[in-house]
């Protein structure tokens, strides 16, 4: 069995957030129909709406989980060693600390399989995605990508 892996995921064009630099708050979830994440940033309180939409499926998500905390070591751990891993590839640094990630061979994609196993027929193309916030680590089971729509808010500063 492979191990879990981050891969950097980039869903925004000119992504604002760095996950210690210019952090990613967690303003609120909404799931009626469509599954619904909205974010701040913290520089300009723009925010940031991530939907994941009813389709043809019953649901737009498989499942979701938040954990409130400020540090999780198992990821904490998987970001070192993709850290570790672009280095020994000859990839350039980061420039930031980024604060979407995939999840590759996914523990927590195998958990679920693991009490519903018809997942892998029914949803067979889903992906693992990871939201690190100023003080949540989201993390959603889904077969689509999110739509992202951005209002723009006066900044009070």
């Amino acid at each position: 069995m492979k191990n879990e892996r981050l891969v950097i995921w980039n869903p925004l064009v000119n992504n604002p957030f760095s996950r210690f630099d210019n952090e990613m708050i967690f303003v609120k979830m909404v799931y009626e129909t469509n599954f619904v994440l909205i974010f701040k940033d913290y520089r300009s309180a723009n925010e940031y709406t991530f939907t994941y939409e009813k389709k043809e499926k019953p649901y737009p998500i498989i499942t979701f989980r938040i954990f409130e905390e400020m540090a999780r070591p198992d990821i904490e751990d998987l970001i070192s060693k993709m850290v570790v891993e672009n280095i020994n590839e000859g990839r350039d640094k980061l420039e930031y600390e980024p604060t979407f990630y995939k999840v590759e061979n996914s523990c927590f994609l195998r958990w679920y399989d693991s009490i519903f196993g018809a997942r892998e027929v029914l949803q067979p193309n889903a992906e693992h995605h990871l939201f690190i916030t100023s003080n949540f680590f989201i993390e959603v089971l889904s077969e689509q990508q999110p739509n992202i729509t951005l209002e723009i808010k006066e900044n009070k500063k």
